[in-house]
């Protein structure tokens, strides 16, 4: 006998607490068939439970419950002590499907300079359980140095790190043709060339430049 799926969710409500209902979840992961490796058995890999939450009247919502991975009731009663308390400790999949899974999706997990700043300018502006998401955006992404500066509040260090690391690399090509005689100094070139580009950089307000000019051989 086979079944359809690798892997079972199913969840339990188990009684209510403070306004909240408790959730056992359980996690069953079937065998592959050793007839037909590409389907699986009926037997039971691996099992395991845990218990999360939900505000009463959204237990048929998976998608609303509060991921708190507690190991029993009474482990979670304390998760949700603790939530009453401050809220942002525990966010519902719905939350981080909208504020951390689909943005690095949608970004594929990379980000420079200018969405970095992005999400500093919402996190400056956002509530404490939106700054968290947001924090949590950039540790899945594996930006933990700037998710420490935005916990922090450091909101400087974090600009600073992200002008460093994440520099804007830019290419221009300059040729030039001469008759008869060729250019007699090109390193005084390279100089004048190079000094140009830096001054009409500061110019328009850009200080920190770095600016290289190379000589080619003829073409």
């Amino acid at each position: 006998m086979s079944v359809r799926s690798g892997h079972k969710t199913s969840r339990e409500s188990m009684t209510e607490y403070f306004g909240f209902t408790i959730i056992k979840v359980t996690e069953i992961d079937y065998a592959r068939s050793i007839f037909d490796p590409s389907r699986f058995s009926n037997f039971i890999d691996k099992k395991e439970i845990h218990y999360d939450f939900c505000k009463v009247g959204d237990e048929k919502y998976p998608s609303k419950h509060y991921g708190a991975w507690a190991s029993n009731v009474k482990e979670c009663k304390e998760c949700i002590d603790n939530f009453r308390k401050d809220d942002s400790i525990y966010f519902t999949n719905e939350e981080r499907e909208k504020y951390v899974y689909k943005p690095n999706r949608k970004c594929g997990w990379g980000y420079g300079y200018d969405s970095l700043m992005k999400v500093m300018r919402e996190h400056q502006k956002a509530d404490k359980r939106i700054k968290k998401l947001l924090e949590d955006r950039l540790v899945d992404a594996n930006f933990h140095s700037w998710a420490g500066y935005l916990a922090e509040g450091d909101y400087k260090a974090y600009e600073e790190l992200s002008a460093k690391e994440c520099q804007f690399n830019e290419k221009f090509e300059v040729y030039t043709k001469t008759q008869r005689k060729r250019i007699k100094d090109p390193k005084r070139l390279e100089e004048g060339i190079n000094k140009a580009i830096s001054d009409y950089l500061a110019s328009q307000g850009i200080k920190d430049t770095s600016v290289k000019v190379k000589f080619c051989e003829e073409w």
